[in-house]
């Protein structure tokens, strides 16, 4: 009766019923947050002049999938680890638009993903309607 159990149900065996080793669990996980990975990537379109409120919402997802976001935006003064600063500088690069990559990738900033960050949201944070409402009201209210 047990040969026939395992013909009709040949996944029951016993050599099948094994419990997964941790290297088997990691691993399976590492390829599920590999795939995340990638499709975060891919989901974040190029900054262009039109398009930062967009950009920078999938920007900030995929920072802090990877868990940099904190020091990224937070941290002022925050020094990355040399990986983290090229993995984020390579994001951030590849996701400008060439003409918006002209105007934000400079000699200064070129080997830091912060002051590259930095310099990004300084000019677009600037050039948001609500920004420019405001210090238009701050200046009518100045004497």
């Amino acid at each position: 009766m047990l040969e026939e159990e395992s013909k009709i149900h040949p996944a029951t065996t016993l050599a099948n019923q094994k419990p997964l080793t941790i290297t088997e669990v990691y691993s399976g996980m590492d390829k599920v947050n590999s795939t995340v990975f990638k499709t975060s990537i891919e989901g974040i379109p190029l900054l262009t002049n039109d398009n930062y409120k967009i950009w920078r919402i999938c920007a900030l997802n995929l920072f802090d999938l990877i868990g940099l976001k904190d020091q990224l935006i937070k941290d002022k003064n925050s020094v990355l680890p040399a990986e983290d600063n090229k993995l984020l500088k390579s994001i951030l690069v590849a996701k400008l638009d060439s003409l918006v990559q002209t105007n934000f990738i400079n000699m200064e900033n070129k080997n830091s993903a912060i002051l590259i960050w930095k310099s990004i949201t300084q000019l677009f944070a600037s050039n948001q309607s609500s920004n420019k409402a405001r210090l238009f009201q701050s200046f009518l209210c100045t004497p």
